[in-house]
């Protein structure tokens, strides 16, 4: 060591050599304990080295023995800020400032910490004096805009982002720019600048991801493949980027290797949920068989057990993280055609547990608010938009009586569709909010003192579902928007068909069952459809047409044989489905299909059509075209049925025990068509065939189902049960 220890260090400081700095400010403040300027230089090089708790020490040692100098209390700050004592960063922030007046740095430094601290409207008061200290500090430009997004004044901090570029290339502020045209479906524009904020920095690992989910949105494969693997190389321990990956490969039906590097991941992260939940009930999309689905099962039923057992390890720091970490939903679980109660209820507790210590404060138990002349209901959803869930359970908002209900609808999807614009103008509070953590959703709901809060269909997006686990209204409900319990102890009731549930539908569900007649809902006309040609669409003029319109994934192995006979029966038919996006799922469905076709001497490639993804005017005209629809077992026609019915399309369905299974059942019925219900397996295959190929019975059929359209589309009575339903629940918990 040089005979001038503090210039040796000095130097080794400026080299980047830090522990020899360290050592060499240690070893003359054994002999000068008094320099408080040493103890500052010491303090930056044990923070440089991510010794934070040595570098707090030295920063209280230099502030005792130089004062209260304002480059050692910015350095303070920041050590707290490491430390997560972000009161105690922002105070010291701000004496750094009041030390020096017009000093940028602390002022930065406290608008970052006032974020997150969620304090918005104080971080950007702060954010604007810092720029005026630093005009040409683009990455201060650039938190400004943050704070804008925090606000929602999306223009200003559009115009705040793109300012910020033109004082430099800076790839944060492109990869902000892209989350805004996200936000706003604008996907050309967010592609742009992503790819211009992962060139600007292969490091930005949200660059990637955010392209992957852009990816996703186009269906296109190999670009999510090539961003979630860019993301994963550029932060390699990073576990939110190996799951997102691990995310993307079930996504795309790679399911056994999903799981694989979800298990990789948990292994490395032990105390990571997400990883764990990946590991440990994942499932496909498409089995490979009846053998295949058991397999599946009794790993899933292992892993959950599993997963009980290690409870204690899953612990978050913040609720923002713990609401990242749960985000997870069993939808492939309902798709087996058992009954799921005793699963998800387990799954429900675990969740529960988990979330419990970072959640505390949105778990308590909730009253409803006395003295108010309407009841206040909220509706959350991320799907509000022109979809099943749109069709289905918008009349819940549009149709309720405003003289005893305030309305709010909570919409987290960036899409805006004509379905999302309709609810929106009929509520009386809408929050759109997309993008935002759920934990800040979750605080938004509970701020609105709900009376009410519905879910329309649980169990079909990840957050949602987490967001339901806690407590954020006094009676919390679930629609049959996915038809299975949902199994969170924090849902009371489960609102569901009283024409589609069986007998003893009640055991079936966690929740408390709720039944409202008919469909349970106002569903509306469809627009009559025009009629389309086979020819349009490539379907062959001279086949018999059996429409299976059912995504692949609600194909339960057990239908192939049925649809194998159904061909074997009628020599001219055809079968006809739609493809999944995602080669991986087509070539499972397909094999096992080949293979049951093939036990009658028949060909997938001559007696199955596989059409793309189309407009829904485009799939109505290839209802129209049709002869038959081929209901589903185990999960029959929901959406699709009503569709192929308002088109005259005779539905043949074999109803299973559960409500999932027996949708078309009673559609058919109340429809007074009730010989389309098969009894069993070689009665659909019959009824089907018939209806195929005697042309005159399909007519009448078609004729009587047009003609009683009535008794299904534009009821108000659901809606009317709904409302004395939902009184009934709050007067009853406003009694307890």
């Amino acid at each position: 060591m040089s005979a001038d220890p503090l210039r040796f260090a000095q130097e080794r400081h400026r080299q980047g050599f830090l522990a020899e700095a360290i050592a060499g400010y240690a070893s003359f403040l054994e002999q000068n304990p008094q320099r408080g300027d040493v103890w500052h230089m010491r303090a930056v090089a044990e923070h440089q080295s991510g010794k934070i708790d040595a570098s707090w020490e030295s920063v209280t040692r230099a502030l005792a023995t130089a004062g209260e100098q304002p480059a050692t209390m910015l350095l303070a700050g920041m050590v707290l800020q490491d430390r997560g004592d972000l009161a105690g960063a922002e105070a010291r922030f701000a004496r750094a400032a009041e030390l020096r007046p017009g000093w940028s740095p602390p002022l930065a430094n406290r608008g970052q910490v006032l974020m997150d601290m969620r304090r918005p409207a104080e971080a950007l008061e702060i954010l604007r004096a810092a720029a005026g200290a630093d005009a040409s500090n683009a990455r201060i430009w650039n938190n400004i805009g943050l704070a804008l997004v925090s606000l929602d004044r999306l223009d200003e901090a559009q115009k705040t982002f793109n300012y910020a570029l033109t004082l430099a290339p800076l790839a944060t502020a492109h990869f902000n720019l892209a989350r805004i045209y996200n936000l706003r479906d604008d996907t050309k524009r967010a592609f742009e600048h992503a790819e211009a904020a992962s060139r600007g920095d292969p490091r930005l690992t949200d660059a990637h991801l955010l392209l992957g989910d852009l990816h996703r949105k186009a269906r296109n494969a190999a670009g999510m493949r090539k961003s979630f693997s860019d993301a994963v190389r550029s932060a390699p321990t990073s576990a939110r980027a190996r799951n997102a990956y691990a995310e993307f490969l079930a996504s795309v039906g790679e399911t056994q290797e999903g799981r694989e590097e979800y298990r990789r991941i948990a292994h490395d992260n032990p105390g990571d949920l997400k990883a764990a939940l990946g590991a440990n009930l994942l499932l496909p999309a498409v089995y490979r068989g009846l053998d295949d689905l058991e397999k599946w099962r009794a790993d899933y039923v292992s892993g959950l057990a599993d997963l009980e057992a290690a409870r204690a390890r899953f612990r978050f720091s913040t609720p923002r993280e713990a609401m990242l970490q749960a985000r997870w939903t069993n939808f492939y679980l309902a798709y087996q055609g058992r009954d799921d109660r005793d699963l998800q209820a387990r799954f429900g507790d675990f969740m529960l547990e988990a979330l419990r210590p970072a959640m505390a404060d949105l778990l308590a138990p909730r009253v409803p608010v006395m003295g108010r002349s309407r009841i206040r209901v909220g509706f959350c959803s991320h799907f509000f938009f022109n979809c099943t869930v749109g069709r289905y359970f918008s009349s819940w908002i549009t149709r309720l009586d405003r003289s005893r209900f305030e309305v709010f609808v909570y919409y987290t999807n960036e899409w805006i569709a004509d379905d999302t614009r309709t609810i929106a103008a009929s509520a009386d509070t809408f929050r759109h909010l997309p993008g935002r953590s759920f934990d800040v959703v979750a605080q938004e709901i509970a701020a609105d003192e709900l009376d009410a809060l519905v879910y329309p269909e649980l169990g079909m997006h990840g957050e949602t579902f987490s967001l339901a686990s806690l407590r954020l209204a006094p009676v919390q409900v679930a629609g049959w928007g996915h038809p299975t319990t949902t199994g969170l102890p924090n849902i009371d009731y489960f609102v569901s068909s009283r024409d589609m549930e069986p007998e003893d539908a009640a055991a079936s569900y966690r929740e408390r069952l709720v039944l409202l007649p008919g469909l349970g809902t106002r569903y509306g006309m469809p627009a009559a459809p025009v009629d389309g040609s086979r020819e349009e669409f490539g379907l062959p003029a001279d086949a018999t047409l059996y429409l299976v319109p059912q995504s692949l994934f609600k194909i339960h192995p057990e239908n192939d044989a049925l649809l194998a006979e159904v061909m074997a029966r009628d020599p001219g038919g055809r079968l006809v489905f739609f493809a999944a996006f995602y080669d991986n799922v087509n070539t499972a469905f397909q094999a096992r299909l080949t293979a049951s076709l093939a036990h009658h001497g028949l060909t997938l490639e001559e007696r199955a059509i596989f059409l793309p993804y189309m407009t829904h005017a485009e799939y109505l005209r290839v209802n129209t075209g049709c002869d038959v629809m081929l209901d589903t077992l185990h999960w029959s026609g929901g959406n699709t049925s009503l569709d192929a019915l308002a088109c005259g399309l005779p539905v043949v369905t074999l109803p299973g025990h559960l409500m999932r299974g027996r949708q078309s059942m009673a559609m058919l019925r109340l429809l007074g068509v009730d010989e389309l219900v098969a009894s069993d397996s070689a009665d659909y295959v019959a009824k089907a065939v018939r209806v195929g190929t005697d042309r005159g019975f399909r007519a009448d059929l078609s004729a009587r189902i047009k003609a009683g359209l009535g008794t299904l589309f534009d009821r108000d009575e659901p809606i009317r049960e709904l409302e004395a339903f939902l009184e009934r629940a709050v007067r009853e918990v406003s009694r307890s």
